[in-house]
């Protein structure tokens, strides 16, 4: 590694400047929220924009709605609302600037390993195309937000790795911040942080080895993670939903979790579906190797980038129902990138990391736009998907900030464009919903606090069939039938 200092060539503002640039850039062509794409063939995205929309409306979380998230996905959703409060264009802004934050922290990392900074930089811009990987990336969901405060506690990390005299407000500064990551982090999705604590352990590990003072750096993390939850409990104790926080995102989601490992497969299970995946197979291997080569460039404590990239794979392979569990993990590549652009022989070096770099950018443009979910939903298509999520939405046209239900389904989304809302806290299914979240969710449709109910039914799902008897038993009609991604859906209108 070469200790100099970072060139002053580009400065931090004018890189930044650059990052923020490109990630609009970028973003405008890979992401489904960008002013270029419909408003359809999503559901997480759609669940976390209306439940951000709900709050912003004045109905309070884990009481006038739900998910199994938490409340800081649903404040950035939120804010995407306010931005653009019919389409999801403000959560494309809001996205490209927390991309903005993480590929600045990837390039600081790139940093420590480099005196020019256009080298540095060479590493970092083709990252943007590795977290929107087509393998395991398929709409913006929790983890790209989550990525830039795990980009930041890696980069804590692998410098204070690097540096061996690093000053107490420098000290206490990487520690407040490690807090606030790792709060921010369990405030959008806890099994994230859980991830992120893994670096923090390995950060508190080096400070015991420095045999430096630990009990200030603890207690500045603290601080941190303090202030960053504050404003959050104060909100939750003015509103009187702290209680319902907790048991529906603590404790309602580890409920969930406990029943899909009764129900479903142990982690040895996991492991054998991820080892059916050669995508995940290709994908470890990659991370693995680009760690330890990373490893070899480090002044000591080498293995730990290889330690930190297992268990991130490690983690996310619990539960690996859908890939994009993973996408956290597409970090370590810049950890192959830095190597590459470390490698002394300048022509392997220009060669190598041509080839990488351009696989990347092209597999990722081509995956996406060609042979993805994108290249149908552009504002140029006429897929029928788009034809059918606009007819089931128009339904809804006539009735200010229309109240919908998704009875026994996922959140689709129906309804953006003229601002609907959630009629009420369980109103949508959730995966291994708890009986008591289920019955909840019946009783809203009993309640008939919906002025629209959606679901879907197969002719081959003959259990489904009886929600449509329920549906209609509750007091609505059915208004509109169509086959939108591959399902037939029936949305109903409350009968006055």
């Amino acid at each position: 590694m070469k200790s100099k200092s970072i060139s002053k060539t580009i400065s931090d503002g004018n890189v930044l400047l650059m990052l923020t640039v490109w990630s609009f850039i970028i973003l405008l062509f890979l992401s489904p929220d960008s002013p270029f794409f419909g408003l359809g063939q999503r559901i997480d995205s759609a669940w976390f924009f209306q439940g951000g929309a709900a709050w912003m409306n004045g109905m309070r979380p884990y009481v006038d709605f739900t998910d199994s998230k938490g409340p800081l996905l649903w404040l950035i959703y939120g804010i995407g609302y306010l931005i653009s409060p019919r389409n999801y264009v403000g959560v494309y802004v809001v996205s490209s600037l927390f991309y903005t934050g993480t590929l600045f922290y990837n390039y600081k990392t790139a940093s420590l390993f480099f005196k020019e900074s256009k080298t540095a930089l060479l590493a970092t811009l083709p990252m943007i195309f590795v977290y929107f990987w087509p393998w395991f990336h398929y709409e913006v969901r929790a983890e790209d937000f989550a990525l830039l405060f795990v980009s930041i506690s890696l980069y804590i990390l692998i410098k204070r790795i690097c540096k061996k005299n690093i000053g107490g407000k420098e000290t206490n500064l990487d520690y407040f911040l490690l807090g606030v990551c790792f709060v921010a982090l369990t405030l959008i999705k806890f099994n994230i942080a859980i991830m992120q604590g893994v670096i923090i352990l390995s950060v508190l590990w080096l400070q015991f080895k420095s045999k430096k003072d630990l009990g200030k750096s603890v207690t500045s993390m603290v601080i941190g993670a303090v202030t960053t939850l504050l404003p959050f409990i104060v909100y939750f104790l003015l509103t009187d939903t702290l209680g319902a926080f907790v048991q529906e995102y603590f404790i309602n989601t580890f409920k969930t979790i406990e029943d899909a490992n009764n129900n479903n497969s142990s982690y040895m299970a996991d492991i054998n579906r991820a080892l059916g995946d050669r995508r995940i197979i290709a994908f470890v291997i990659v991370i693995v190797v680009g760690s330890i080569l990373f490893g070899i460039r480090m002044p000591r404590y080498k293995a730990v980038p290889t330690i930190i990239a297992v268990a991130f794979v490690a983690l996310a392979t619990r539960h690996n129902i859908w890939n994009y569990y993973y996408d956290t993990c597409h970090i370590f590549i810049l950890f192959l990138l830095i190597s590459l652009l470390a490698i002394s022989y300048k022509k392997l070096r220009h060669t190598l990391f041509t080839m990488a770099a351009g696989l990347i950018i092209v597999y990722c443009i081509y995956g996406n736009l060609i042979m993805g979910e994108l290249r149908i939903n552009t504002i140029l298509t006429n897929h029928p998907d788009k034809v059918a999520f606009q007819k089931l939405s128009d339904v809804m046209k006539d009735t200010e900030k229309p109240k919908i239900l998704y009875y026994k389904a996922n959140v689709f989304g129906f309804g953006v464009m003229y601002k609907a809302l959630p009629a009420g806290n369980q109103w949508a299914y959730q995966t291994d919903a708890t009986p008591e979240m289920r019955k909840d969710h019946i009783d809203l449709l009993n309640s008939r606090k919906a002025d629209f109910v959606v679901t879907y039914c197969r002719e081959d799902q003959t259990e489904k069939k009886g929600d449509l008897k329920e549906i209609e038993a509750a007091g609505y009609e059915l208004k509109e039938h169509c086959v939108y991604m591959n399902l037939p859906f029936y949305m109903y209108e409350r009968k006055k």
